[in-house]
């Protein structure tokens, strides 16, 4: 309902009802329809029509214990207990399937329309009855762009310790959401500013008022959700929000003053790194994804010359195939610098770019001998020698000693090492 009402792509439809869930499996089951039952504990079950699956959960009328990750499920009567148990207004909507018409106890549409994230009824009950919506809450704000309401947010800070009664997967699971959203910097400000960030990601605390020198805009903390914000939601923007925002992660640490009297942050980035795989290790985000992160991390610093190109291919290599996600770091980096170092990145990028379609055409080159070329010149057996030959021939054109289409300076090569082996 809320994705239809704010005129969204809404995927496949979910649907309430008060009928039990063996009677809902059971009527699947008699239409023919493909079921599943793994969310069958929680009133859940799917149903495929093809070609989509519809989940159909029983009208749920949960009761909570202190401290409980999980909540006890009860299942209600009525849809209008049902949308009482919702956790903001406006995930608290429904359509009659029959009728087409909205139930809206709880003023869901009218937030929907000012943009704001609102608990339904007392916000501190519904958090303390599962903690995770206070990162749902946060998360709906980067993805949905809107504001949280105050007394939500009061009652987010009030409740925020009850956090570290989840599960460390949960918790990284609307981590994840957060930083892929159309705003994330609102979802991360709204962290702080409830306490989230303190408990959920107490790594980030030293963070916020560590002041920088005159080259920034914002502390480090304001500066590191600019460098997310700057990083743009293409399709999916996982791998290079994560790296902007632990890619400070170092500075408090080794912040100094400088003999000029300004702060210096020498290292950080080696640092932060190191800090960052401890970081990840603790998130459980995932072993590829978190070794790629520390590696961008601890060269988001270098800044190699675009007219150089032996420079320009170190830098590549160091990146381990990653050298775009590394410009994109270093360009949302410079978002909030007080500086523009926006036509060196553009060097850098066509100078990459540059560099690594030399690299394709030449190895699609390879050695300007093939094997046959080598039997012909020596009137030798095939044999070991041969590759021997090629694979020398092929490092020379990836070296760019040698032009791909060179055949006479390819021959030439082959009988000096012919002759050396004599």
């Amino acid at each position: 309902m809320r994705d239809e009402l704010m005129g969204q792509d809404h995927g496949d439809l979910d649907f309430t009802t008060d009928a039990l869930p063996d009677e809902v499996e059971a009527i699947a089951a008699e239409l023919g329809a493909g079921v599943t039952t793994v969310g069958k504990k929680y009133g859940t079950i799917g149903v495929f029509i093809d070609p989509h699956w519809y989940e159909i959960t029983t009208f749920r009328g949960d009761s909570y214990t202190a401290g409980s990750r999980w909540p006890d499920v009860t299942f209600g009567r009525s849809i209008e207990e049902d949308l009482a148990r919702r956790d903001f207004t406006v995930n608290a909507l429904a359509r009659d399937a029959q009728s087409g018409r909205v139930l809206d106890l709880f003023g869901g549409e009218a937030d929907i329309r000012a943009g704001v994230i609102r608990a339904v009824g007392d916000a501190a009950t519904r958090f303390r009855e599962d903690p995770l919506r206070i990162l749902r809450g946060l998360r709906f704000a980067s993805q949905l762009d809107f504001e949280i309401d105050s007394a939500t947010a009061a009652g987010m800070e009030e409740t925020v310790s009850l956090l570290t009664t989840l599960s460390q997967e949960r918790v990284t699971a609307e981590l994840d959401k957060l930083l892929r959203g159309k705003n994330p910097a609102r979802g991360l400000q709204a962290m702080k500013e409830t306490g989230a960030l303190r408990v959920a990601l107490p790594e980030f605390a030293s963070m916020v008022g560590c002041e920088q020198n005159r080259f920034h805009q914002f502390d480090v903390w304001g500066h590191t959700v600019a460098t997310v914000q700057a990083i743009a939601p293409g399709d999916d923007p996982r791998l290079r929000r994560w790296t902007a925002l632990l890619h400070d992660l170092g500075k408090p640490a080794v912040r100094h003053i400088k003999p000029n009297g300004e702060w210096g942050f020498y290292r950080h980035e080696s640092v932060g790194a190191d800090l960052a795989a401890e970081l990840l290790d603790r998130l459980k985000l995932g072993r590829r994804e978190s070794l790629t992160i520390r590696l961008l991390v601890r060269r988001h610093m270098d800044r190699p010359d675009p007219a150089d190109r032996r420079s320009v291919r170190r830098f590549m290599t160091k990146c381990e195939g990653h050298w775009r996600d590394l410009v994109a770091l270093k360009r949302a980096d410079n978002a909030s610098h007080t500086y523009d170092d926006h036509e060196y990145h553009n060097q850098l990028e066509t100078a990459c770019e540059e560099a690594e379609l030399e690299d394709r055409e030449r190895l699609k080159a390879e050695s300007p001998l093939t094997g046959d070329d080598l039997v012909t010149m020596f009137d030798r057996e095939p044999g070991p020698w041969i590759k021997v030959i090629k694979q020398r021939l092929g490092s020379m054109v990836l070296d760019g000693d040698l032009e791909p289409g060179d055949r006479s300076g390819a021959e030439r090569i082959a009988r000096q090492m012919m002759n050396a082996g004599k």
